[in-house]
């Protein structure tokens, strides 16, 4: 009897380590599955980084462009309004001209008249 037992014992135990090995397997293999499987997705989210890192430098150039385009403006902005303020400057300046020369006219002829009479 104690032969029969050991017998079944010794049958159990070996489906247990060949049960045991197929579980083994299985987990290792799904492991490396696994692990194929965050390598791609590693290699894709470093990809995706890299282009991420070149759009981070286009996008910063483009800042340092326009901050530059902004100054500029600015800078004409204010060139613009110096030069309206020196065309204002000038038209008053000569309408004082025709003004002073209208007057010079009016006394001339005033004068002119004055004599011939």
């Amino acid at each position: 009897m104690i032969v029969g037992e050991s017998q079944e014992v010794r049958e159990q135990v070996s489906r247990w380590i060949e049960d045991g090995q197929n579980h083994y397997l299985g987990a290792v293999s799904r492991v490396l599955q696994d692990y194929d499987r965050l390598q791609g997705a590693v290699e894709s989210a470093e990809r995706e980084n890299e282009q991420l890192r070149g759009l981070v430098y286009e996008n910063e150039k483009l800042r340092n462009r326009l901050e530059g385009s902004e100054h500029e403006s600015e800078q004409f902005r204010e060139e613009v309004k110096q030069l309206r303020a020196g065309t204002e400057r000038h038209l008053r300046e000569r309408e004082e001209i025709a003004d002073a020369l209208t007057r010079v006219m009016n006394e001339a002829i005033t004068r002119l008249r004055t004599q011939a009479a």
